[in-house]
């Protein structure tokens, strides 16, 4: 059971993280992200404090209540609608707390650690942290400044993160990958990657079997179409060239729309850590 306790070690654990100090593009807390919801969210400059959020509740097992956010009113939306939110002086450990500085929509999260009475101590990413902006750290807020608390239903059965099978990590992107990839997408998990037109086989030299490759008549696959629409090609359901580098785009690989050994070795990798 998911419990304020676990949520607070997690974030604690955090203190000092610092998005200059951290040697690859964007933050720790965006690239996890990053890949479940795009390549945007791992770059460098991305506002991160509502990831962190997500990051923390992940960690413990659990999503954060009405799922995944990155961006504060989509948090908030999601929370009232569950019914989650208490009066702001009445927060206690392990709450999300939502700031806003400017009266306009909210610009801020973090996580209570402890009610002052006079003011809430949070954990919360992407503040200011020994003068410097960018960090994870301990902050003193006044009551002025927050404007929406919500509590999460600790101690009952949380939205767990869905547990994945891990497969093996060959280079080729044969049936129980393809079976990973439809789960992964909420597609019928049988394996097969449909009626794909064959002048596209060229272009994935590590497609292994389970790819159905058709001369004439190829009528695409339900789950080619909803993984264009992750990565955000045309969703024709045709594994093509356009297709493959969208992937590699995706995955951080070199996009030369060829996909072989290494993009296929990044697609297997992005889903046993997704």
């Amino acid at each position: 059971m998911l419990n304020q306790k676990d949520i607070i070690k997690t974030a604690t654990a955090e203190i000092g993280y610092s998005r200059w100090t951290d040697p690859q593009p964007g933050t720790k807390y965006g690239r996890d992200y990053a890949g479940r919801h795009g390549n945007y969210y791992g770059t460098s400059g991305v506002p991160y404090c509502a990831m962190f959020i997500t990051w923390v509740f992940r960690q413990c097992g659990a999503l954060p209540p009405g799922g995944d956010f990155a961006y504060c009113p989509t948090g908030i939306k999601a929370m009232k609608k569950l019914g989650l939110e208490v009066n702001k002086r009445n927060a206690q450990p392990g709450d999300i707390v939502f700031f806003d500085w400017d009266g306009g929509v909210s610009d801020h999260v973090g996580i209570v650690e402890r009610n002052l009475g006079n003011a809430l101590q949070t954990i919360e990413g992407n503040t200011t942290v020994a003068w410097k902006s960018g960090g994870v750290g301990r902050r003193t807020r006044s009551f002025n400044v927050v404007c929406n608390v919500f509590r999460p239903r600790y101690d009952s059965a949380p939205p767990v993160a869905q547990t994945r099978k891990i497969i093996a990590i060959d280079g080729y992107f044969g049936p129980e990958s393809i079976r990973a990839l439809q789960t992964r997408l909420g597609t019928p998990a049988d394996g097969v990657i449909s009626s794909q037109p064959a002048v596209n086989k060229p272009y994935l030299p590590n497609a292994g079997s389970g790819w159905e490759w058709v001369a004439h008549g190829a009528k695409g696959s339900t789950c080619i179409r909803a993984w264009q629409k992750h990565v955000g090609a045309v969703p024709d359901g045709y594994f093509g060239r356009e297709t493959v580098t969208k992937t590699q785009q995706f995955l951080g690989v070199p996009a030369d729309g060829y996909a072989g050994t290494q993009t296929m070795t990044a697609w297997q990798t992005w889903l046993n850590n997704h």
